[in-house]
Protein backbone atom coordinates (compact mmCIF):
# COMPACT_ATOMS: atom_id res chain seq x y z
CA UNK A 1 0.00 0.00 0.00
CA UNK A 2 2.82 2.54 0.80
CA UNK A 3 4.19 1.92 -2.56
CA UNK A 4 1.59 2.43 -5.07
CA UNK A 5 1.86 5.65 -7.12
CA UNK A 6 -0.68 8.05 -5.65
CA UNK A 7 -0.22 9.88 -2.19
CA UNK A 8 -0.80 7.93 0.82
CA UNK A 9 -0.27 9.02 4.40
CA UNK A 10 0.62 6.48 7.01
CA UNK A 11 -0.08 6.98 10.38
CA UNK A 12 2.69 4.71 12.64
CA UNK A 13 1.04 4.34 15.46
CA UNK A 14 0.04 2.12 18.81
CA UNK A 15 -2.80 0.99 20.46
CA UNK A 16 -0.97 1.64 23.87
CA UNK A 17 -0.61 5.45 22.92
CA UNK A 18 -3.02 7.38 24.26
CA UNK A 19 -2.03 10.71 21.81
CA UNK A 20 -2.48 7.97 18.87
CA UNK A 21 -6.46 7.29 20.02
CA UNK A 22 -7.08 11.43 20.69
CA UNK A 23 -5.72 11.24 17.05
CA UNK A 24 -8.20 8.55 15.18
CA UNK A 25 -10.85 11.08 15.34
CA UNK A 26 -9.08 13.61 14.05
CA UNK A 27 -7.67 11.17 10.91
CA UNK A 28 -11.60 9.82 9.67
CA UNK A 29 -12.49 13.62 9.77
CA UNK A 30 -9.59 14.33 7.81
CA UNK A 31 -10.05 11.35 5.65
CA UNK A 32 -13.37 13.20 4.86
CA UNK A 33 -11.57 16.86 3.94
CA UNK A 34 -8.54 15.12 1.69
CA UNK A 35 -8.98 14.55 -2.25
CA UNK A 36 -10.36 11.15 -3.47
CA UNK A 37 -6.75 9.80 -4.44
CA UNK A 38 -5.58 10.16 -0.99
CA UNK A 39 -5.11 7.47 1.16
CA UNK A 40 -4.78 7.31 5.05
CA UNK A 41 -3.80 4.23 6.48
CA UNK A 42 -2.82 2.66 10.06
CA UNK A 43 0.55 1.12 10.53
CA UNK A 44 0.31 -0.54 13.90
CA UNK A 45 4.00 -0.24 14.92
CA UNK A 46 3.14 -3.47 17.32
CA UNK A 47 2.19 -5.85 14.66
CA UNK A 48 4.33 -4.15 11.63
CA UNK A 49 7.33 -3.79 13.82
CA UNK A 50 9.85 -4.11 10.82
CA UNK A 51 8.03 -1.67 8.56
CA UNK A 52 8.43 0.78 11.17
CA UNK A 53 11.80 0.06 11.51
CA UNK A 54 13.04 0.09 8.12
CA UNK A 55 11.34 3.69 8.23
CA UNK A 56 12.69 4.53 11.55
CA UNK A 57 9.63 5.25 13.25
CA UNK A 58 10.98 6.59 16.78
CA UNK A 59 7.70 7.58 18.37
CA UNK A 60 3.84 7.03 18.13
CA UNK A 61 1.87 9.09 16.62
CA UNK A 62 4.24 9.67 13.04
CA UNK A 63 2.57 10.81 9.90
CA UNK A 64 4.16 9.66 6.91
CA UNK A 65 3.70 10.50 3.01
CA UNK A 66 4.27 8.62 0.90
CA UNK A 67 3.99 9.92 -3.33
CA UNK A 68 4.90 7.28 -6.09
CA UNK A 69 6.10 4.70 -3.37
CA UNK A 70 8.71 7.39 -1.94
CA UNK A 71 8.37 9.35 1.57
CA UNK A 72 7.91 12.70 0.41
CA UNK A 73 7.59 13.91 4.41
CA UNK A 74 7.00 13.16 7.90
CA UNK A 75 5.56 14.75 11.29
CA UNK A 76 6.28 13.36 14.17
CA UNK A 77 3.61 13.81 17.18
CA UNK A 78 1.38 16.40 15.39
CA UNK A 79 -0.93 18.50 17.60
CA UNK A 80 -4.28 16.32 17.39
CA UNK A 81 -6.25 19.41 15.62
CA UNK A 82 -8.06 19.11 12.13
CA UNK A 83 -6.32 22.37 10.59
CA UNK A 84 -2.83 20.69 11.95
CA UNK A 85 -3.37 17.27 10.53
CA UNK A 86 -4.73 18.87 7.58
CA UNK A 87 -1.93 20.98 6.85
CA UNK A 88 0.48 18.15 7.39
CA UNK A 89 -1.11 15.54 5.44
CA UNK A 90 -2.32 17.74 2.18
CA UNK A 91 0.89 20.30 1.95
CA UNK A 92 3.34 17.78 0.75
CA UNK A 93 1.01 16.58 -2.28
CA UNK A 94 0.28 20.24 -3.16
CA UNK A 95 -3.00 19.96 -2.41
Amino acid sequence: MLDTEGPVVAEFMSYGCTHCRVMEPILQQVAGMIAPDETIVRVNIAVEQQLAASYQVQGTPTLVMFLGGREVARVEGPQPVVATVLAAVTQPFGQ
